[in-house]
């Protein structure tokens, strides 16, 4: 019987120490065949074509326009009126930047809203006042 320090026994797993106490020789690495990747499931499928609604070209192409603006409560026009950088982020990423809505009238607090407009896929935000008066909102879109 050879002589284990509990620190050894300790180190090693279960089966490593039970192979050491009983004396049998340790089991040989079986080689694995390589595996093709697996098709990707139904939420990243989902995810990946949810991301497409968060790009800035998208949104560049409706600069200047109105979106409907809903959420619960709420329904109001909202004008996209800038598409800018997020500061310490690559110059014009398509994946990361903010929005800037206008509207005419006092809007709702902070919250997720539902933009859309004609020919234009309903796009979830999450939309924060930027002033006093409720009436300058800004999104951020950040994908790194």
């Amino acid at each position: 019987m050879t002589d284990l320090t509990r620190r050894a026994v300790l180190a090693t797993s279960a089966t490593g120490a039970a192979v050491a106490v009983i004396g049998l020789p340790a089991p040989r690495a079986v080689a694995v065949p390589e595996l093709a990747a697996a098709p990707a499931s139904v939420e990243e499928r989902a995810f990946t074509r949810n991301a497409r609604l968060y790009r800035r070209t998208r949104f560049k192409k409706h600069r200047k326009a109105r979106f409907t603006v809903t959420g619960p409560g709420v329904r109001l026009r909202m004008k996209l009126v800038d598409i800018s950088n997020i500061p310490l982020v690559t110059r014009g990423s398509n994946r990361s930047f903010e929005l800037t809505f206008t509207t005419k009238r006092p809007g709702p607090g902070q919250g997720t809203y539902t933009v859309k407009r004609r020919k234009f896929k309903a796009t979830s935000l999450f939309l924060v006042p930027t002033d006093a008066s409720h009436r300058r909102y800004r999104a951020t879109v950040n994908n790194r």
